[in-house]
């Protein structure tokens, strides 16, 4: 008994210096807590798709989708039983929103029969982005392969209408071409050309210089963020500023400086990111926009950092990361996208902290397998 008693003294001793505290980081932790959420509320375990939301039985639309794949492989990366499974048939589940009737083939925002000629040349994009993404976690061919077709379906967009740019939408719906159609599908190119056979030539390269030439035309401010739109009809500017289109074109500028050395690449992401403090909210110093726009500037800050080590940038992806997840927290969101944000930003906060995570991105950054 007494000996009993020494024991169980020398335990509670030791538990506040941390001998006995959970192991698993913060961020970690707080990414698998949320993905547990959705697996939970959202997933149909019987289509393998995602429900829009709890209340909301129907299949979640194409940028839904968009974000909540890019979760998965956050996810992948540190619960390999539990979310490879789940990631390879939700891919394969997503075969219902490929049109392959349509030439060239593409997701459409929902399930179809095909023909549908409704798809968001934004919506492939995303897909492509991700999907090169799980190729370098897999090395899965089937991965790199979709994500091949669906930049062809986004370039396919590109014409001479306003001296060029990617419609937003394949039957052009509202009109415009947009920073979040083109921006994406110059960073989707980046990725892909890394996977593409060395003697090939570099095309997918120079469409992206051809593409971030002609977004910084069109939409570029002074401060180095980015307008949302252009009516082709009438050459009105959308003029609202949201984080997501001056995050890819970060991530479109350092791939530019990846694949071609040329510093001014590289300034203009440095300049673009300083100007997105604009975006900051002075009481709760987190970015200003929903977090289904605002993760991806995160994004950009967490990979910005990786290549110039400023402090500021990793600060600044740990405060908005902490204020999404205490929001998340004190009432989760009713839709999934909301939900799979705050999941892929914490599971990219991991990865910044781990080596599971430092060793992956340090790898995907390169252009050359």
């Amino acid at each position: 008994m007494k000996r009993c008693i020494i024991a169980i003294a020398v335990v509670l001793l030791l538990r506040p210096f941390g001998c006995f505290a959970d192991t698993v980081p913060k961020y970690q932790s707080q990414a698998s807590e949320v993905m547990k959420y959705i697996q939970d509320n959202f997933y149909d375990r019987n289509t393998g798709l995602y429900h829009h939301a709890p209340t909301d039985s129907h299949a979640e639309f194409m940028w839904g989708n968009g974000v909540m794949f890019p979760a998965l492989v956050g996810a992948c990366r540190y619960e390999p039983d539990t979310y490879l499974p789940v990631m390879a048939r939700f891919f394969k589940s997503m075969d219902r929103y490929w049109d392959s009737k349509a030439k060239p083939p593409g997701y459409e925002p929902a399930p179809t029969n095909g023909n549908g000629n409704d798809k968001y040349y934004d919506d492939n994009e995303w897909m492509v982005i991700t999907f090169t993404e799980a190729y370098e976690l897999t090395r899965d061919q089937k991965y790199i392969q979709r994500a091949d077709q669906a930049l062809k379906f986004a370039l396919s967009g590109w014409d001479d209408q306003l001296d060029g740019g990617i419609w937003w939408h394949e039957a052009h719906k509202g009109g415009t071409k947009n920073t979040c159609s083109n921006a994406p599908a110059a960073v989707g190119c980046l990725r892909v050309e890394k996977f593409l056979p060395s003697a090939q030539s570099h095309s997918n390269v120079t469409a992206a210089i051809k593409i971030v030439d002609w977004t910084n035309q069109h939409f570029q401010t002074g401060d180095g963020l980015y307008m949302d739109n252009e009516n082709v009809g009438t050459e009105k500017k959308g003029t609202v500023k949201l984080t997501y289109n001056t995050a890819l074109m970060i991530r479109a500028n350092l791939g530019l400086y990846r694949w071609t050395g040329n510093d001014k690449y590289l300034q203009q992401a440095r300049k673009s990111a300083k100007a997105a403090d604009g975006f900051l909210d002075k009481s709760t110093n987190a970015f200003r926009d929903d977090v289904k726009f605002s993760h991806l500037m995160i994004e950009a800050d967490l990979e910005l950092y990786r290549t110039t080590h400023e402090d500021y940038l990793l600060k600044r992806a740990r405060s908005n990361a902490d204020h999404f997840y205490a929001v998340w927290k004190d009432k989760q969101p009713a839709e999934l996208i909301e939900n799979a944000s705050v999941a892929r930003i914490l599971w990219l906060l991991a990865d910044s902290e781990s080596a599971v995570g430092k060793r992956f991105w340090a790898q995907a950054d390169q252009i050359h397998n």
